[in-house]
């Protein structure tokens, strides 16, 4: 039967493999990055959301603006501030039909804020409500009902359970975004690590 192991280095060189062409799909929407880019720096605030696994690559680029001293808020904490004229919305969903991201863009869309949607299918809902639409691939068709979408689950030819596609892609969209945020606007490392949460028993294991 072999090692675990075996199996873990194999799957996770086939997974590298497979993401091989992220640069390629980063590089053929850099206008979209300028676009996002004069978003981010004109909004008075940045609100960002997303649902399940999406939902943690979203919570990852709130926290981290946040660390850039951007005024940014996740829709889904309790303490959140309400979307107005002007704000930017970041909106995670592969499919682009989730009703709750949907309903969102909706509101925001009343407000006169402008969407940003991270997603799969620019003719879905959120597609179509988009100010600037960023396609990454691997989100589930779900407007095409669940028999379409059990056929996509169990597709041979992607390396990755249960449609995982879309969501590593969209981590890596928002480190790259961060990344080149940091980097274009000369933050300095010790800027973020400021704004780190400081855990106090660290601290009193370092000073004893």
């Amino acid at each position: 039967m072999g090692r675990f192991s075996d199996e873990v280095v194999k799957q996770c060189r086939i997974l590298l493999e497979y993401l091989r062409e992220y640069a390629d799909l980063v590089n053929s929407q850099r206008d979209k990055f300028e676009q996002i880019y004069e978003l981010l720096e004109r909004s008075k605030a940045i609100h960002v959301y997303g649902i399940g696994r999406s939902g943690s690559a979203a919570v990852s680029l709130a926290l981290r603006l946040k660390h850039f001293n951007y005024n940014v808020w996740f829709i889904g904490d309790v303490v959140k501030e309400r979307i107005r004229k002007d704000d930017t919305v970041i909106l995670f969903s592969g499919s682009g039909e989730t009703a709750e991201i949907v309903n969102i863009a909706e509101s925001a869309k009343r407000e006169g804020a402008k969407i940003v949607a991270i997603c799969s299918y620019e003719d879905s809902a959120l597609g179509k409500l988009a100010d600037v639409f960023f396609y990454l691939p691997g989100g589930l068709r779900k407007g095409e009902g669940w028999k379409y979408v059990e056929a996509q689950l169990t597709e041979k030819a992607s390396p990755f359970y249960g449609a995982g596609e879309f969501e590593v892609l969209a981590y890596l969209f928002q480190e790259t975004l961060v990344t080149a945020l940091g980097k274009f606007k000369g933050i300095l490392p010790d800027a973020v690590v400021r704004e780190h949460f400081r855990d106090e028993r660290v601290k009193r294991k370092r000073d004893e």
